[in-house]
């Protein structure tokens, strides 16, 4: 996907904040009874119950258990959450020093479950393999006595626990590097992880390396997968959509199960 609120949006609402006068609402203690020189009245005031007055519909005011339904539809709300954002791009690298580029954005449908058996079949008839895979979790740690904050991000956690069970990479002419995420999962991240991982493994010089970052709500927050798949070198190129993303190499491993996406699930619909 933080200090601020994060979504697959990517939207960062900055500087907005919400006020509420006495009788509407509150204001927060730490704010005080002043706010700009105007004085709040912090006393609680009465209210007469014969005083009460029937809402008048007429000028939009409805009772609260006549009010309807948000459809969240609208907007395109739905439509962002029920996708499985994936951005794409490449990794440009020389011996200790790397830089990720984004490079397209697609929504998709659907996050699909891949059997085992489909994803070993599939990269024994491409000469692909697993070069490693990890997870990580978000974590902030307590600094104690100190000011500085210490924040473990899920992406370099991930990679970190890739690197422990890597296979040799120095003979891959070609790496296709798999995050998922949920909602919260940050192109940033994403970004910093992608390239540190490059640095850390042992890769040729002239191999090419792209990347997928996928999130999708399925996936917890504060959590992150990582699969790196090395391309074989055979003609087989996948009998249905499934089988062509394996080929291509987006595979992701998250807790024992393989999942992927698939062109004919691409969503092109308009908010």
């Amino acid at each position: 996907m933080p200090a601020l609120k994060r979504n697959k949006a990517s939207l960062i609402l900055l500087g907005i904040s919400s006020l509420v006068v006495p009788n509407a609402g509150f204001v927060p203690r730490q704010m005080g009874t002043h706010l700009n020189g105007l004085q709040l009245q912090e006393s609680t005031p009465e209210i007469n119950p014969d005083a009460w007055v029937e809402p008048d519909a007429s000028l939009g005011i409805v009772p609260e258990e006549e009010e309807r339904e948000v459809d969240w539809g609208l907007g395109g709300v739905r439509l962002a959450q029920e996708s499985a954002i994936k951005i794409t791009g490449e990794i440009t690298h020389k011996p200790g020093k790397a830089d990720a580029q984004p490079m397209e954005l697609l929504r998709y449908t659907a996050l699909n479950k891949v059997e085992e058996s489909t994803v070993k079949s599939v990269m024994d008839k491409t000469g692909s393999k697993i070069i490693c895979s990890g997870q990580g979790v978000e974590e902030y740690k307590d600094p104690g006595d100190s000011l500085e904050k210490v924040v473990i991000l899920a992406p370099m956690e991930a990679i970190k626990d890739a690197f422990t069970n890597a296979g040799p990479a120095i003979d891959c002419e070609t790496l296709v590097f798999n995050f998922l995420g949920g909602d919260d999962l940050m192109m940033g991240e994403v970004l910093d992880a992608a390239k540190e991982m490059v640095v850390m493994m042992d890769i040729a010089t002239k191999a090419k390396i792209t990347f997928n970052s996928l999130c999708h709500m399925s996936i917890p927050c504060g959590t992150c997968a990582v699969t790196v798949v090395s391309l074989g070198k055979n003609d087989y190129e996948g009998s249905n959509d499934l089988e062509k993303s394996i080929v291509s190499g987006e595979v992701y491993l998250r807790d024992g199960t393989y999942m992927t996406v698939q062109e004919s699930d691409i969503n092109t619909a308009l908010a």
